[in-house]
């Protein structure tokens, strides 16, 4: 699938006839689902704002000639690329009405899903919820601020108190471990003693 999705990314970027739309279709549910994490964890049920985040997405790809674009390489699945992509714009731009917040909790209370996408989202959610719990957390406080507060290397040197040559070494670490995490079979946990 990889070298599939790299193709189009690339018959994008060339702006070949017909591209454009074939990666549309191909991408929207996976930035519709990266955009409702994020939602979920400002509790926004606003039914527009998914719309809204889902457009800020393409204007994010397609900014500064593609240059988010031009930053997937097919070294990892294009939805799951784009699930993070659309988290973190959506998160950008949540974050602009709202104080700085800590990596969201992806088991928060949300807006019921559309119909059909609920055993879908939960698991999707609970796997991400299990991946990051098992992150250490120096590794998660990484993440977050790279991808969620999008600070400069440097900047994240000093946050974190170590060398700016270390950033990088470690934040490729942190994702390969983050994607073999959610790679791994995931059995979700029973559920708890019902209340009375």
């Amino acid at each position: 699938m990889g070298t599939g999705d790299l193709d189009l990314v690339r018959r994008c970027l060339a702006d070949e006839a017909g591209a454009w739309d074939a990666f549309t279709r191909r991408s929207g549910p996976a930035i519709r689902r990266g955009a409702a994490l994020a939602l979920r964890k400002f509790r926004v049920t606003d039914p527009g704002a998914l719309d809204n985040v889902h457009q800020q997405v393409y204007v994010e790809l397609l900014r500064d000639n593609k240059k988010t674009l031009r930053g997937y390489q097919g070294k990892s699945d294009l939805e799951g690329w784009l699930a993070v992509v659309a988290l973190r714009t959506a998160y950008h731009l949540l974050r602009k009405e709202k104080p700085t917040q800590e990596l969201p909790e992806f088991l928060a209370a949300s807006a019921a899903p559309a119909p059909g996408e609920r055993a879908e989202r939960t698991e999707f959610l609970d796997r991400l919820d299990a991946a990051f719990r098992k992150l250490e957390p120096r590794e998660l406080k990484l993440l977050r601020l790279v991808f969620f507060e999008k600070l400069s290397y440097k900047d994240v040197a000093e946050a974190l108190g170590m060398p700016l040559n270390s950033v990088s070494p470690l934040l490729i670490r942190a994702k390969d471990r983050l994607k073999k995490l959610l790679e791994e079979p995931y059995v979700s946990a029973p559920p708890g003693p019902r209340k009375k």
